[in-house]
């Protein structure tokens, strides 16, 4: 029985493609040609990587800090925004520039690797930091608590509470104390053992701002 329904099913399988042999080509040469662009883009991105990878490896290779080095790490970044190394060339590039005081430049590329790394916390909480330390070297240092808070926001990052302490510590260069009292409390109150060097070193900010006179002591 069961050779018997194999050969009814591929006499009829025979009789549909002799009336339909037309289309069952179309069907084939589609599937083919879609086969050919994924196997080709897959061939293409994967030279890309490569690619990119090479030129960030010579990039760094250069003087550290020179000029010669700052336009092959720029071309990089031009050419390959969204690939790993597209990225580490930004974050490098914008250390360069930070260094150098060149703070907007820094500031751009720190911004443009936050955004294109949604999809990896590490990276993104990075670029925030850097982002928010090349704004207190600008001497915004209420922008860089908010950066710093824009961080801490997120539910992907593993170093929220550093994130929380960094921004606090940014209120306190900006003067605002009772704010930066409060970030410390919350830092002191909600993080664990993990983050015992964030905790400790919040409640050390936190009693020199009572000791100096930046804020009062809370009712009990």
């Amino acid at each position: 029985p069961g050779g018997g329904e194999f050969k009814d099913w591929t006499v009829h399988a025979l009789i549909w493609l002799r009336r339909n042999w037309k289309g069952a080509v179309e069907l084939i040469v589609v599937a083919l040609a879609a086969f050919g662009v994924l196997f080709g883009a897959r061939q293409y991105w994967r030279h890309q990587s490569t690619v990119s990878a090479e030129s960030l490896y010579r990039a760094l290779r250069l003087e550290s800090g020179s000029d010669e080095q700052i336009k092959s790490l720029a071309h990089v970044v031009e050419e390959w925004p969204r690939a790993a190394s597209g990225k580490q060339a930004m974050m490098t590039l914008g250390e360069i520039y930070l260094d150098r005081g060149e703070n907007k430049k820094a500031a751009e590329l720190f911004r443009m690797l936050a955004s294109r790394s949604r999809n990896n916390p590490m990276v993104k909480t990075a670029a925030l930091h850097k982002l928010a330390e090349t704004q207190l070297a600008m001497g915004d240092a209420g922008q860089a608590a908010e950066t710093y808070l824009k961080a801490a926001a997120d539910p992907h990052n593993l170093l929220a509470f550093d994130s929380r302490m960094r921004a606090a510590a940014s209120l306190e260069r900006a003067g605002e104390f009772d704010k930066a009292a409060m970030l410390y409390q919350q830092v002191i109150d909600e993080s664990g053992d993990d983050d015992r060097y964030v905790r400790e070193k919040s409640e050390e900010r936190l009693l020199w701002l009572l000791a100096n006179g930046h804020i009062e002591v809370p009712a009990p």
